[in-house]
């Protein structure tokens, strides 16, 4: 075939890239706990609530004309938390702010959208996952996160690894809380993908819809699982599954658990500098408080495939 002398696009270097200016974030963000949790003032660096018992159910029976037979008291124990220092610090040139962009943003707007987001991300998973440190000897400190914090004897289970999570392990943590939260039982369970697909076989149901428009579905899902000790609400989370060998439930009863804060997150732009650039950092201050550890738990061990 005889070569033609049209002129093509694809050999001219001179064309404007077409380049969508949205920029899609590929990170997913996580913030059940930050945005669903009660919210309450951290007045100093060690935050700590009050918990009392009332004495074991018993007869109270006395003789009549009888002298009384004082019984023991108890007065509060506290339990402390720490408050942790949530920081995203960053740093823009003025020349990256200068210079145009396909997005169309000034890029240290752009990155401090971004590091907003960073600090909630970061927050939540401290809110999950963090380990107590004291922050003494200039350590970091960390609070107490959820899991750590509810742990203890009668809270937490460790199964035997690559124990399969079945209905029955469900009914019997729904029962151990019950039973030793006086019936103050978790609502809400959280769990990460594998978890969450082996939860949805629990019945074993396939139901298919057809709506007003004939258009036909099926729905395969657990979203609330029920037991005459309780009733919990399945919810997907990426921290609790995190790199970790074995599965991992956590169950919670929200209104037990808040976010103390001694500084709300804001943005420091006081940040010194002695460059063409600008520095800026997301802050905040906080911890979580626990207001009863036996009205939640956490349990792991779990096979995830």
């Amino acid at each position: 075939m005889a070569e033609d002398l049209y002129l093509r696009t694809y050999v001219d270097s001179t064309r404007k890239p077409d380049v969508l200016s949205l920029v899609e974030i590929l990170t997913a963000k996580e913030n059940w706990f930050l945005s669903n949790l009660g919210k309450t003032a951290a007045l100093e660096t060690t935050h700590q609530t009050q918990t009392d018992t009332l004495r074991a159910a018993a007869s109270a029976a006395v003789a009549e004309g009888g002298d009384y037979t004082m019984l023991q008291r108890t007065t509060p124990t506290l339990m402390p938390n720490v408050v942790q220092i949530v920081a995203i610090p960053f740093a823009v040139t003025k020349t990256q702010q200068q210079i145009q962009h396909y997005h169309g943003q000034n890029e240290l707007s752009r990155q401090t959208t971004k590091a907003l987001m960073d600090w909630g991300n970061a927050a939540e998973f401290d809110l999950v996952r963090s380990t107590y440190v004291s922050g003494n000897s200039g350590t970091a400190p960390k609070m107490n996160g959820i899991m750590r914090g509810i742990s203890k004897s009668t809270t937490y289970t460790l199964q035997t690894s690559g124990v399969a999570f079945t209905a029955s392990i469900l009914r019997g943590l729904m029962k151990n809380n019950w039973d030793n939260s006086n019936g103050d039982v978790a609502t809400d369970i959280f769990v990460g993908s594998y978890l969450s697909n082996a939860i949805d076989e629990f019945t074993n149901k396939s139901y298919t819809v057809i709506d007003g428009s004939n258009e036909k579905s099926i729905v395969h899902a657990v979203d609330v699982f029920e037991t005459g000790l309780g009733k919990v609400r399945k919810h997907n989370h990426r921290y609790i599954q995190s790199s970790d060998a074995t599965g991992r439930v956590l169950g919670v009863r929200p209104e037990k658990l808040k976010i103390a804060y001694l500084q709300k997150p804001f943005i420091d732009t006081g940040l010194a500098r002695s460059g063409d650039y600008d520095k800026r950092a997301v802050v905040g201050k906080m911890t979580l408080e626990i207001r009863n550890q036996d009205s939640n738990q956490f349990s792991e061990g779990y096979n995830i495939g």
